[in-house]
């Protein structure tokens, strides 16, 4: 019973955690509103609504929905900021190259303007008040929530699934039909923080798999950005006369084309970040499973490397991507 009260402990400690953070960043919107701040306070409204989204899972007798749409709906109020923000920050590093942009370029401004306006509206709505008895009540019911044998096992379930619903969304990616992508950031974004909330109780987990997972969310994010930008560029041709912002279109369509050739480079990076059944090890498990033994005959016909080919794989060890993941600090570098 020791391990299944110390995961209570965990999530509990991590739910207090993550509500500060929220707290700490609401009221940081609330003095100073700024995109930075706004920012920060979608990252720490995201974490906060998957871990009551697990804590749903793992407790079904612990009511959490009416916490996470109250969650979810703030997050949803700010998506037309953070994507007309991001396309502003690309816009303005473009229109002196693409001067045709100019107008484009002053729209987004004017709906950034508004768009701010009514988030810090919103935000000084919040009832904060009602949401730490809801949150303290759902810390309660946790820690007396009866405790069973299988709870370790659940916890793994739980990412099992999230996981493999990923894994659906992955095998259906079509390049030529970027929302399949879309589709597989959504759920694996979930995905990513709830590993955050219980990577401390898997055997061996490579803490550097947080910030590869960052990375590769990225990669999917930055499709989704080219696409935003895509559809309202072409929004604003259609009544803007078009046929002068062509060229800053076909610009852009190369752009996107590029991201998503990078994606499907990496794409398969996605299978190393948890098991794809109960019945097989996690993928660091594997990788830790020694190589066969060389037989006699094939260490006979072993050559010692020449002192340059020995030099060139030391190299390549010491700067390997895994090698230097495992010394890098999770950050929450990007809006994505």
């Amino acid at each position: 019973m020791e391990a299944i009260t110390s995961i209570t402990e965990q999530l509990a400690i991590s739910l207090q955690g993550r509500w500060e953070k929220y707290n700490q960043e609401l009221n940081r919107c609330r003095q100073a509103f700024s995109e930075e701040a706004v920012h920060d306070l979608r990252v720490a409204t995201r974490r906060l609504l998957a871990l009551i989204d697990l804590i749903g899972v793992l407790y079904p007798n612990i009511q959490v929905q009416k916490l996470l749409l109250i969650f979810k709906d703030q997050l949803d109020s700010y998506d037309d900021l953070r994507d007309t923000q991001v396309m502003l920050l690309e816009i303005g590093q473009r229109v002196q190259e693409i001067p045709e942009l100019t107008n484009f370029h002053k729209y987004l401004a004017k709906r950034e303007k508004d768009l701010l306006r009514t988030a810090e509206k919103n935000v000084q709505r919040y009832k904060l008040t009602v949401l730490e008895k809801r949150v303290a009540t759902l810390e309660k019911a946790m820690r007396k929530a009866q405790e069973r044998e299988s709870f370790v096992e659940q916890v793994f379930q739980s990412l099992d699934d999230v996981y493999a619903s990923v894994l659906k969304r992955f095998k259906r990616i079509d390049p030529n039909i970027p929302p399949t992508i879309h589709r597989v950031r959504v759920r694996f974004k979930k995905f990513r923080y709830m590993v955050e909330c219980v990577y401390p109780f898997l055997s061996k987990f490579p803490e550097g798999n947080l910030r590869a997972m960052h990375d590769y969310q990225t990669l999917m994010g930055n499709i989704q950005d080219k696409e935003v930008l895509l559809s309202t560029l072409n929004t604003f041709a259609g009544k803007k006369n078009g046929a002068k912002l062509n060229e800053a279109i076909e610009f852009y369509q190369r752009e996107h084309a590029e991201t998503i050739q990078v994606y499907m480079a990496q794409k398969d990076e996605l299978l190393r970040f948890w098991r794809q059944s109960l019945a097989k090890p996690f993928p660091w498990e594997a990788d830790s499973i020694s190589p066969p033994s060389e037989t006699k005959k094939s260490r006979r016909k072993h050559k010692t490397p020449s002192p340059e080919s020995a030099s060139q794989t030391e190299m390549a060890q010491e700067t390997s991507p895994e090698s230097a993941s495992q010394t890098e600090t999770v950050q929450e570098t990007s809006p994505n």
